[in-house]
């Protein structure tokens, strides 16, 4: 397993079903791009109902940043050549939709002020 903090942004709109087991859960593809600029695949699941719910906001094109585990993959693209990516199993999202309310929290009250009296 691989431990993996991945940002880049969503290519194509996420899916939403429901497992047998009556789970909802998601699936999107995220671009981001390696130290060279180029591009790499991730193809995410989540189980996680807070992550669902953070996907729900997502559309094609928009910046997000998953925790997970990572798995490399490869496959025969269209043309034979050979392409690799990740598969990630979220755990966590993070979206441009969250940043007030984290900074918020980080700052240790609602106003974002000084707490230190």
């Amino acid at each position: 397993m691989i431990d993996a903090l991945i940002s880049g942004r969503v290519r194509g709109a996420p899916t939403f079903r429901t497992a047998s087991n009556g789970t909802p859960f998601a699936s999107f593809r995220l671009a981001a791009a390696d130290r060279n600029g180029v591009s790499v695949l991730c193809s995410c699941i989540t189980f996680s109902a807070t992550a669902y719910a953070a996907v729900q906001a997502l559309e094609d094109g928009d910046s997000v940043a998953v925790s997970g585990e990572a798995e490399i993959s490869a496959w025969a693209g269209s043309n034979g050549e050979q392409r690799t990516g990740l598969s990630v199993m979220v755990h966590g999202v993070l979206t441009p939709y969250h940043m007030g309310r984290k900074r918020k929290s980080v700052n240790g009250n609602a106003a974002g002020g000084d707490d230190h009296g």
